[in-house]
């Protein structure tokens, strides 16, 4: 204790000085999102790097579970490229206006707040920022900042995430938010509560999205509860991708999204 003092006190200058250059920095970011995003995607691409190496010896250790998995996603790729069909246990889904891109999962988080994904693929793989990402399980999240390597994706475990989903059995359209706590469960809040749905009915995206396809099977309803104050459901909804257990996804971007985009557009600038 004696030392640390000791040490402060001839270095408080110095320490001084560091603490505010630091808090300068940090009111820099947060004011402008130009200088901001520049640090961001600055420290993806290093970060990136470093994850690459750490997870490395876990990639070796796991070779036998990750050929299990891509042995079986190529026998899914192949009936569908076959038989031109879908596939009810998978996000394989027959669809021309979306591309595909595998990606592998670097660095991940489960227990924050705002949790994000880092993805060995970036601008030289033609990833750019507001692709999906998806598994052969559901729904993962949106790509937020890209270096040329690498991508970091906002989790569907994040606080600005709102996914446009159906319930399946009678599409009725739903926005699928985490409340924290709990990386299993989402949650949705604006289901009339005069709708039929019941335990275990399943959740998918809806086609409102210029991100995901139609269909991408995300869970199945855990709990039910009324809240008669404003007239609809509290839902709560188990996800069937284990966040925890990440490993490879798809990276998913609509052929089409700009189209629509600039057609709606259109129609708000002459309202």
């Amino acid at each position: 204790m004696y030392n640390l003092l000791r040490f402060i006190k001839i270095n408080h200058f110095l320490l001084l000085f560091l603490l505010i250059e630091g808090f300068s920095v940090f009111l820099l970011l947060k004011n402008n999102s130009y200088q901001a995003n520049k640090a961001i995607n600055f420290s993806t691409q290093y970060t990136g790097l470093v994850y690459k190496y750490t997870t490395s010896f876990s990639n070796y250790v796991a070779l036998k579970e990750t050929n299990e998995f891509l042995v079986s996603e190529n026998a899914k790729l192949h009936s569908l490229l076959k038989n031109e069909s879908e596939f009810t246990d998978s996000t394989l889904i027959k669809s021309k206006h979306f591309n595909y891109y595998p990606a592998k999962v670097i660095n991940s988080s489960v227990s924050k707040r705002n949790n994000f994904i880092t993805l060995n693929k970036g601008l030289k793989h033609g990833i750019t920022t507001g692709m999906g990402v998806i598994t052969n399980q559901g729904v993962v999240g949106v790509i937020h900042s890209v270096s040329k390597n690498y991508a970091i994706a906002i989790s569907l475990l994040h606080r600005k995430s709102a996914i446009g989903i159906q319930l399946n059995k009678n599409n009725h359209n739903g926005i699928l938010k985490w409340k924290g706590f709990d990386y299993k469960t989402v949650n949705i809040n604006d289901f009339p509560n005069h709708i039929p749905i019941k335990i275990s009915d399943t959740i998918s995206t809806n086609s409102h999205s210029i991100i995901f396809p139609e269909g991408v099977n995300i869970g199945a309803v855990k709990s039910i509860q009324k809240n008669k104050d404003d007239g609809f459901y509290d839902v709560s909804v188990k996800l069937f991708e284990d966040f925890n257990q990440l490993n490879y996804v798809y990276i998913i971007h609509s052929q089409a999204a700009e189209e629509q985009l600039m057609l709606e557009k259109t129609i708000k600038e002459n309202e």
